[in-house]
């Protein structure tokens, strides 16, 4: 909350995106990364962790969260450090975290027969508590946190298949059948253009961008449901066949050594096959082509990595603890990145200590875990007190809830309406809620504690036996009657009086840091004109590892050859400014500047020192080659470009300031008269000069006193571009002069340094710069590289970026409304759909199905060399025994549950209730797919 946020490792982007930032943060990142993995990889009884022989099952709990962790790992280093290029492999990892929903809840239902309305609140509490805290504190839409919509939407989907005919779910046929149908829905909702996607969601989903979903929210979670619409089906599949997938793996490890073997690398090389054709052929492709093949080819590598980490009984046996703990609050890691490890909601990095980049990422990180955890024990707890196994109190939780939502809702809404939505107001409500809200635990409470008490004291009573029954009859009663009849005011008064002061001395916390501290990331202020031409050039020595490294992978360059201790080269930084000026000036790319500039007009004016600026304006903007040296090409003439066809960027020559002042009448002239775009004026202009006027119109006193009035007119033309033509005027100070490289002796007599300062003077004293907008100080980024300017006057072509970032930054102020947006067409809902992949995955389905394979098809290649393993025969041996030992004694495998089955499916049901109510607060996350610490001890097969 009090910390400066600085800007991402990379450029680019929204939503997952955003600025540029600094390679030595970068490089601190991955050397933490590298230096992680090389401690968790050390032979360390503590590091890597031997699985309770109980739990020794394929794919077991600690295996699941580890393989959460480590994902988790890589997804978080993915948007710290903006690693686009790894886009297609974190994409994977989200098919595996949808997957795991299916998995998870299937087993769930499958094991407990509990689809009671506690559950279901139970699993949307552990999966929505905390976004929907940060939604109401934050003002975010849903739809930005879309792993969480993406879950439950998958769960409601588990929950439906599960429940529908869940009497016969035991049954041979009977699931899968209903697996089957919901893969032909699957398949003609997403596969198919039929339009039915859109139909089903219009009465939810808009088309109105909101944050997060830049196209609106129909198109939004078009896409995201997309990416993995198989995902979650085909998580049930593997856990309807988990029992045989387990049953395999023991008939095989049962054989000799070679035929173990034997069978287990058939099934490797096959899908290793598979793997090496997906990482070749869809992995290798660009971003946007490749989410058209997400959900079809994303289960391989999943399934791959599933039966090589089985592989073995050792390698079930351990898993690494420190993933092991990562994995068990993914949710909370995953929602608090966008607050506490980036910010901004995921669009800068947070900085506590600026300049040392390894130690604020370590003090963040320490931070951000802390909170995670802590926020994910109050998640189970509240869960536990609020939710327990009785649907009455279920039931009146989530309306004491919804009740106290809207209760604050509208008082917000009267507060603002009466314009009363300052801290204090906050503050008054804060701490009348807080007494209400004490004041309704103590009483409901308290009620509790007098009636357990009185029926303890008449149990008591009526057991008395002897003397010493008596005397704790007497104790109990005496304890029981001061206990419950007396409360003095002091032990009422003091934790609300106590509270009081801890959120007044909280709220004057957040006062300062609020007041004090950098604030969410937005337009900079007006007041930074103040500070945005203060910054200075720093060497840069490009010949250090991670230089050298790039060079080598980019360019195939083996070393540099032009190395120096103090650097060789020079980046523009800014002068860090106090946080409470919120001016954080950042480097400013194409993307950026398009959004300030789109449908703008853009005029520079003046002399050849404006022209320098203007090139290196449109370069930043994309026109690479302008400004690039060309003796054949005409030096005073104008130019003209037009960005993304939209914005036209003219450079008008005028070195004098009557040429200023004339060309500045034509465009006011065209302002107030003219109509519809084309002829509006400018909505940008920037003016430069003063150097041509002191070589050769200052040399008398009539020259002087003309060029004055000149400027005064000159200022006054200024002025009417901002007030009647709505223009914002940019004055572009002179840059400094190198005396003793003018190349003629009319400029060494006329135009040194010390004649352009005292010029610099005269257009100050004649209004120039109090008519402007903006000032762009020339001198401030040419005076240390003077000895750069090869003819006196003009510099290298990079210092002038310089001045183009100063100019960007500064547009925040100047153009507040930015670029005129574009109407947005999102695409079609449907626009995705691939029938003919459609096809494939519904055949490896089919093969899960009615093959009875986890697999999907490869376990059957150990059947070539291996007999008695082949899935389909392992039916009736691992489904009796599963349902033996969750109490369906006399189910038949093969068909209907008998008469005695269907007794012990309600026997089932009414167990499962008794064991979740004896674990109220427990954390089910092997369940809830994203999730926590500990899941339901149940397992799909016999150990």
């Amino acid at each position: 909350v009090g910390g400066k946020r600085g800007n991402r490792m990379a450029g680019g982007g929204d939503g997952d995106d955003d600025d540029d930032g600094d390679g030595d943060e970068e490089d601190s990142v991955m050397s933490s990364s590298v230096s992680f993995l090389t401690n968790q990889l050390k032979p360390s009884k503590v590091v890597v962790a031997p699985t309770p022989p109980s739990e020794n099952e394929v794919l077991n709990r600690y295996q699941t969260e580890e393989w959460k962790g480590w994902m988790q790992f890589t997804f978080l280093l993915y948007h710290y450090m903006h690693a686009t290029e790894v886009y297609n492999g974190i994409r994977i990892m989200i098919t595996c975290y949808v997957w795991m929903t299916g998995f998870g809840n299937f087993s769930f239902f499958y094991m407990t027969n509990d689809y009671s309305l506690p559950r279901i609140l139970q699993m949307l509490w552990r999966l929505n508590f905390l976004v929907l805290f940060l939604c109401l504190t934050h003002g975010n839409p849903y739809i930005l946190y879309y792993i969480c919509p993406l879950h439950t939407y998958f769960f409601f989907m588990v929950y439906a298949v599960m429940s529908i005919g869940k009497e016969r779910n035991y049954t041979k046929w009977w699931i899968r059948i209903k697996l089957a149908i919901l893969a032909i829905i699957i398949f003609l909702i997403w596969d198919v253009d039929l339009g039915i996607f859109e139909r089903l969601h219009q009465f939810f989903l808009g088309y109105e961008p909101v944050v997060g979903a830049s196209m609106g929210t129909m198109w939004e979670w078009y896409f995201r449901s997309y990416l993995d619409h198989w995902s979650t089906l085909l998580g049930m599949v593997f856990a309807l066949n988990f029992p045989i997938v387990s049953l395999f793996y023991r008939k095989l490890e049962a054989r000799s050594i070679m035929r173990q073997w034997l069978g287990k690398l058939a099934v490797a090389s096959g899908m290793l096959y598979a793997l090496h054709m997906w990482a070749t052929g869809p992995l290798t492709i660009s971003k946007i082509p490749y989410n058209g093949t997400n959900p079809y080819f994303g289960f391989i590598p999943l399934v791959t990595y599933i039966f090589l980490r089985n592989l073995t009984p050792k390698l079930r046996s351990h898993s690494m603890a420190f993933l092991h703990e990562i994995g068990k609050t993914t949710l909370e890691t995953y929602l608090m990145q966008h607050h506490i490890w980036l910010t901004s909601n995921s669009k800068t990095v947070l900085v506590f200590i600026p300049g040392w980049p390894r130690v604020n990422l370590a003090l963040v990180t320490y931070v951000y875990v802390i909170i995670c955890r802590k926020v994910h024990k109050l998640t189970l707890h509240l869960r536990g007190m609020l939710l327990p196994d009785d649907r009455a109190v279920c039931i009146r939780s989530m309306v004491g809830l919804a009740v106290v939502i809207i209760g604050f809702y509208s008082t917000a809404f009267v507060f603002g309406g009466m314009d009363m939505s300052g801290l204090k107001s906050i503050g008054l409500v804060s701490m009348v809620g807080g007494w209400l809200l004490y004041q309704t635990v103590i009483d409901s409470t308290w009620f509790e504690y007098r009636r357990a008490a009185k029926k303890a004291k008449m149990t008591m009573a009526s057991s008395e036996e002897d003397d010493d029954d008596d005397v704790r009859s007497d104790s109990s009663q005496s304890y029981d009657e001061r206990g419950t009849e007396y409360e003095s005011a002091v032990s009422r008064m003091c934790p609300p009086i106590i509270g009081t002061m801890v959120l007044l001395v909280l709220g004057l916390v957040w006062s300062g840091f609020a007041t004090e501290g950098a604030g969410s990331v937005g337009l900079l202020p007006p007041g930074c004109d103040a500070f945005v031409n203060d910054g200075q050039w720093i060497p840069i020595d490009g010949c250090n590892e991670s230089s050298r490294g790039m060079a080598y992978r980019d360019y195939g360059a083996d070393a540099y050859g032009s190395c120096a201790p103090h650097g060789v080269s020079y980046v523009w930084a800014w002068t860090q400014q106090p946080p409470r000026t919120h001016c954080r000036f950042s480097h400013r790319d194409e993307e950026k500047m398009k959004k300030m500039l789109n449908r703008r007009k853009v005029v520079f004016i003046g002399d050849s020192m404006t022209r320098y600026l203007y090139h290196s304006t449109v370069r930043a903007l994309g026109i690479e080659g302008s400004g690039a040296y060309d003796a054949t090409g005409p030096k005073h003439a104008d130019i003209h470009h037009t960005l993304w066809e939209t914005t036209p960027v003219t450079f008008r020559w005028a070195p004098l300031a009557t040429d200023q002042l004339n060309i500045l009448k034509e465009y006011n002239k065209i302002s107030s008269a003219g109509e519809g775009y084309e002829n509006l004026g400018p909505d940008l202009i920037v003016l430069g000069g003063g150097a041509w006027d002191r070589l050769h119109l200052y040399a008398t006193d009539e020259d002087r006193q003309s060029h004055a009035a000149t400027l005064k007119d000159l200022g006054y033309e200024m002025q009417k571009a901002q007030r009647d033509g709505g223009s914002a005027v940019v004055w572009f100070i002179p840059t400094t002069i190198n005396s003793k490289a003018l190349n003629t002796e009319e400029k060494r007599d006329h135009m040194r340094e010390e004649d352009m300062e005292a010029m610099r003077a005269v257009y100050a004293r004649n209004g120039i710069l109090a008519s402007s907008s903006f000032v762009i100080d020339g001198p401030s980024f040419t005076a240390s590289r003077v000895k750069e300017s090869y003819d006196g006057v003009h510099y290298p072509p990079h210092v002038y970026d310089a001045g183009a970032q100063i100019l960007f930054n500064a547009i925040d102020w100047l153009l507040p409304a930015g670029g005129v947006v574009d109407p947005i067409i999102p695409p079609r809902a449907g626009k995705m759909a691939n029938p003919t992949l459609g096809v494939m995955i519904l055949v490896f389905i089919a093969m899960g199905l009615f093959c009875f394979d986890g697999f999907l098809g490869f376990s059957y290649l150990a059947a070539i060399f291996v007999k008695g393993v082949m899935p389909l025969r392992l039916y009736e041996e691992a489904f009796s025994t599963l349902h033996k030992k969750i109490g369906l004694v006399g189910a038949d495998v093969e068909g209907t549950p008998s008469g005695s089955a269907r007794s012990s499916q309600r026997r089932l049901h009414h167990q499962s209730g008794s064991r979740a109510g004896r674990r109220v607060g427990s954390v089910d996350e092997e369940i809830a797919a994203l999730l926590g610490t500990k899941r339901v001890d149940v397992e799909l097969a016999s150990r």
